[in-house]
């Protein structure tokens, strides 16, 4: 088997080894590791095969210090003692982004309110985002940076029990995996973390779930909650997966095309956007566990920004920090293609303060007619006023389509998402 050169081999080589190791069920001191650890894992191999780079910029040993004060004061006000009974339980997102002069998470907001606005009474927990939280302070919200701080130390004087033949078949694991992909990943020393860090979680939300009772909890991105999922089925609590942005047979936070039975730390129902996502992928639930539910923010900027008209010169590059690199060096490389137009190339939020590390872009940015643009411009105005869109496997690229943009794709990594997509729009890929 050679190395992995992309997304698609990559993933093909991951449902290889948990056929073979039958990972999805492999279980040590009672928590199903590789479950709860597959998209870490993942995304290792996909940086140690060089098919993707760190998606965001990271979190500094500083910037944590300085948060340390921050996550102390606020867990002085919102703790486990403050918490009160509530219907339902909402994790947001912890990114936010300024609408209408607020900061708000686009996948809850409304979704919120309407809850709100029929009696419902709910709880939303909401994480810091690098350390800070950017949205306004609401009464029904509480804050999780003490669960984040007593999961550090709590997870110190927990022990891990693991047998020796348990170790030898990750130890398996990974000699294949460092054989086929030319890595030095290590398995072996990262499980006892990872089992530490499940277990303190689980039973912090364990003790919360039976303090506030609720019947429903709502997340946003399911991959990576496994204690907190086990925790809400554990107390007879419905978890419900709200669509955060877009899946496919490539994506492995949903992607399961091996498995027949139920998983143990996903969600027992999908709220999604429309009727397309349901067919997208055989996601491992029933039918009838597939809702249509909308994307409320992305109707209500459509009617906002409808007035606007289209120029039918002005492009949008939607660039992405997993591959924001190489995507700039294939848009420099088809730039001819494109050089009549007006190019906003709109960067993602991760990519801010990175972007000139990128030498093709630097190059793309003294051109006249290219537009580097970080904050300031709304997304769905640039949608609303350009005729052309340009991108690999963002999101955007579908909101895009719902304000009329045409679509071209750049064949790099990733390119494998928009299968699905492809088919149903018939849309241009660049090779």
């Amino acid at each position: 088997m050679k190395k992995p050169a992309s997304i698609k081999e990559l993933c093909e080589f991951i449902w290889y080894l948990e056929d073979k190791y039958d990972l999805l069920d492999f279980e040590i001191d009672g928590i199903k590791v590789w479950q709860h650890s597959r998209m870490h894992f993942y995304y290792k191999l996909a940086e140690a095969s060089g098919v993707l780079l760190q998606p965001h910029s990271g979190f500094s040993t500083a910037d944590k210090f300085k948060s340390v004060w921050g996550y102390a004061k606020n867990s002085l006000r919102d703790n486990f003692f403050t918490l009160k009974k509530a219907d339902v339980v909402v994790f947001s997102h912890s990114r936010a982004v300024k609408v209408d002069d607020e900061f708000i998470d686009v996948y809850t907001k409304y979704f919120i309110d309407e809850l709100r606005q029929s009696g419902t009474d709910i709880v939303e927990l909401e994480s810091a985002h690098l350390g800070v939280h950017p949205k306004k302070r609401k009464k029904f919200v509480r804050y999780t940076d003490w669960i984040a701080l007593f999961q550090k130390v709590y997870k110190l004087f927990l022990k891990v029990n693991i047998a020796g033949e348990k170790l030898e078949i990750f130890k398996k694991v990974e000699d294949e995996i460092n054989s086929i992909c030319h890595s030095n990943v290590d398995l072996v020393t990262y499980v006892p973390k990872s089992i530490k860090t499940y277990k303190a979680t689980y039973k912090i939300y364990n003790k919360i779930f039976q303090k506030i009772k609720p019947k429903v909890l709502y997340t946003v991105v399911s991959y990576g909650q496994a204690p907190i999922i086990k925790a809400a089925k554990d107390n007879s609590i419905e978890v419900v997966e709200l669509q955060h942005g877009t899946f496919s047979k490539y994506h492995l936070g949903y992607s399961f095309p091996n498995r027949n039975e139920p998983l143990e730390y996903f969600p027992d129902k999908f709220f999604v956007w429309n009727e397309f996502w349901k067919k997208m992928i055989k996601l491992p639930l029933s039918d009838e566990n597939l809702v249509v539910d909308g994307f409320r923010y992305l109707d209500a900027q459509k009617s906002k920004f409808e007035h606007l008209k289209k120029k039918e010169n002005q492009l949008v590059v939607l660039s992405q920090g997993a591959i924001g690199n190489i995507m700039a060096e294939k848009f420099l490389e088809c730039y001819d293609r494109f050089k009549e137009y007006d190019i906003k190339y709109k960067l993602h939020p991760g990519e801010f303060d990175r972007w000139q590390s990128y030498p093709a872009l630097k190059i793309l940015s003294e051109f006249t007619n290219v537009e580097v643009l970080t904050d300031g411009v709304h997304l769905y105005e640039l949608f609303a006023t350009s005729s052309l869109q340009v991108g690999v496997f963002s999101t955007a690229l579908y909101e895009g389509t719902e304000f009329g943009c045409d679509t071209i794709l750049l064949d790099v990594n990733g390119i494998e998402y928009m299968d699905r997509f492809i088919e149903l729009y018939g849309v241009e890929v660049l090779k």
